[in-house]
């Protein structure tokens, strides 16, 4: 068998190591990474919804419902009564507007129409209610829920979830898996693609939910009430609940990094050594038990599975992203005009060129001479440091 340096097996975190170790020798580390961007508007938004030009509560819509049935013609000239806020009995914090039809009126057993105690007018018959709550400004305004984005057509939410967070502790257990597992996934796709490929992980995980969530409502419309909390991962939340956090992108960059680096040792809680593949997997067959079996945030580990599975596939397939990558800009160049020097020798030249297509296109796309010559940069540059 050939042992030449082309012929060798491709290991993506011995490259991304090697690309990482040209940029730190040679000065070439450049813009701040994407992953490190993410992070940062993670906790500038969680810090924004904190004051009150994000955090202040706002009225938002939690939708509507109808009782009895109502006909089209009650429907069409129903009247929403603005003045009077009822409690939703099953929904704590949500209150609704009774929606009246004025030319139908309550009757009592005797078939004589009821008058309103305090008006003396008639009681119209009541056929729904405009339900609504308060939530903090930019969680009303970013959350996501089947409802805002199936019946009320909020498309946009499907990424602006991606950045809200419930609590400090929902949004460290959040950016510590980026923290550490982010950067090894950015270098193995390159920064746009990574980006892509974060963003439509989390998409990915709103989508489930919302396919779930919207599954058990139909099981219950169309089979019986009763299936309600009996069919495994079927959710049945109210379709307005929210869902918040970048927990389902994290769990689609913990199933890459689980795919590049399978062996790599990590401390899970800050003690435990495991091999970072068996950690992963451990913690999606967790959120795949907590969904069949409905428990606490099953919802929420909907999403986790969808972005764990997005993950698992865009690894595996990282031209899908190509046509996405084109609508995010470049990033500028790692050197500045003023900066370079007057007269580039051809090595600089050709590390420069590597580097931008790693950017780019991640360090899975070199060439097998590209991958080995960035070796050789690292191992040269190495020896003239002397190390770390």
């Amino acid at each position: 068998m050939s042992t030449h340096p082309a012929n060798r097996q491709h290991d993506p975190v011995r490259d991304a190591e090697a690309a990482f170790e040209v940029r730190y020798r040679l000065g070439r580390l450049g813009p701040v990474s994407v992953n490190t961007w993410i992070i940062a508007v993670n906790v500038i938004v969680f810090l924004l919804c904190l004051q009150p030009i994000g955090g202040a509560p706002v009225r938002t819509s939690w939708g509507t419902f109808t009782v009895g049935n109502p006909t089209r013609e009650q429907l069409a000239r129903a009247v929403t009564d603005r003045r009077t806020n009822i409690p939703q009995p099953d929904l704590p914090g949500v209150f609704y507007h009774p929606i009246y039809d004025p030319q139908e009126f309550v009757r009592g057993p005797d078939g004589r129409v009821l008058v309103h105690p305090q008006t003396g007018g008639p009681v119209p018959v009541m056929i729904g209610g405009e339900r609504w709550t308060e939530r903090p400004r930019f969680e009303a305004w970013g959350h996501f829920s089947t409802g805002k984005f199936f019946v009320d057509g909020q498309l946009w939410r499907v990424l602006t979830f991606q950045f809200l967070h419930f609590n400090w502790v929902h949004l460290a257990f959040n950016m510590l898996g980026l923290w550490f597992i982010g950067g090894m996934v950015e270098e193995y796709l390159g920064r746009r693609r990574y980006l892509v490929f974060y963003l439509m992980c989390g998409v990915a995980g709103a989508l489930m939910y919302l396919a779930l969530n919207v599954l058990g409502w139909l099981a219950i419309a169309h089979i019986s009430p009763a299936i309600k909390g009996r069919v495994p991962a079927l959710l049945f939340d109210d379709i307005y609940t929210p869902l918040i956090g970048a927990s389902a992108g994290v769990f689609g960059v913990l199933m890459a990094a689980a795919k590049i680096a399978p062996r790599q040792i990590v401390q899970v809680a800050f003690v435990l050594p495991m091999r970072l593949a068996t950690a992963v997997y451990l913690f999606i067959t967790l959120a795949v038990i907590n969904l069949l079996t409905g428990g606490t945030n099953a919802g929420g580990d909907a999403a986790h599975v969808g972005g764990a599975m997005a993950g698992a596939y865009l690894v595996r397939n990282p031209q899908v992203l190509r046509d996405f990558v084109r609508l995010v800009p470049k990033w500028p160049g790692r050197r500045s005009a003023a900066a370079a020097p007057p007269v580039a020798t051809t090595i600089e030249d050709e590390i420069d060129r590597i580097l931008d297509k790693a950017d780019d296109e991640g360090t899975e796309s070199l060439t097998a001479r590209e991958r080995e010559f960035l070796h050789r940069v690292a191992a040269a540059s190495r020896g003239r440091a002397g190390g770390f």
